[in-house]
């Protein structure tokens, strides 16, 4: 009979005991776990030993703390995002003015008319041993092999012209072409080379993907230009 009370009893204790739900770990301690532990300790101290008022005022002063640098981060996150909105704004509101000017942006991208002679710049971080530059279609077959020469191989920006011909000397019809350049030093390492557009500026766009600039029939984003004059 006692182990039959012991069974009912142990029965209820389950039935009425708060269900425990498992919280996930962090690594981050907000106000509001800050705050759980202070009235743990609370709870949990000596009553004929409590703690201090010096102690209570130490970590009460710590909790107001925490409280207002969270606060402030959440402020300076407003100010952040009302700044890039401003930022926006402004750009969308002078890009108009950019029509006409000339600009050097970061592409690989390059457009020909059937006649005139098209300006391939790029930029060296380091002086190259060699370089050489392929010129592909938009369907990207390969329509010229540049070897560069010595004098365009030095450290910084370097330009050099295409002359709208093929590999095997044949003129190739107007359109958009794009370009990739790979230099080594004089030991076959690597030298880093960035492909840049030069060109004046036909129009402005506003997209999805944010403001772009016209060269011709080439779109580029606004955050691509490195000079304007």
């Amino acid at each position: 009979m006692p182990e039959s009370v012991q069974s009912v009893t142990q029965q209820l204790f389950d039935e009425l005991a708060p269900t425990r739900t498992v919280k996930e770990p962090t690594k981050q301690l907000g106000k509001d776990d800050f705050l759980k532990l202070l009235t743990l300790q609370l709870r949990s101290q000596n009553p004929l030993d409590p703690a201090s008022n010096q102690e209570m005022a130490a970590q009460l002063a710590q909790f107001s703390a925490l409280e207002q640098m969270q606060n402030i981060s959440a402020t300076l996150d407003q100010l952040l995002q009302s700044n890039a909105s401003l930022a926006l704004s402004i750009a969308q509101y002078s890009a108009p003015s950019l029509i006409g000017k000339m600009a050097t942006v970061t592409s690989a991208n390059l457009s020909f008319d059937g006649t005139t002679p098209v300006e391939i710049g790029y930029q060296l971080q380091a002086p190259a041993a060699r370089a050489t530059i392929e010129i592909r279609s938009a369907s990207g077959a390969l329509v010229r092999t540049i070897e560069v020469p010595a004098s365009k191989l030095s450290k910084g920006t370097q330009r050099l012209e295409w002359d709208g011909r093929d590999d095997r000397g044949n003129p190739v019809p107007a359109g958009n072409f794009a370009y990739s350049i790979r230099a080594t030093d004089a030991q076959g390492k690597d030298v880093s080379a960035s492909p840049l557009l030069r060109g004046r500026i036909t129009g402005v766009r506003y997209t999805n993907e944010g403001l772009m600039i016209l060269l011709g029939s080439i779109e580029v984003p606004v955050g691509s230009i490195i000079e304007l004059s």
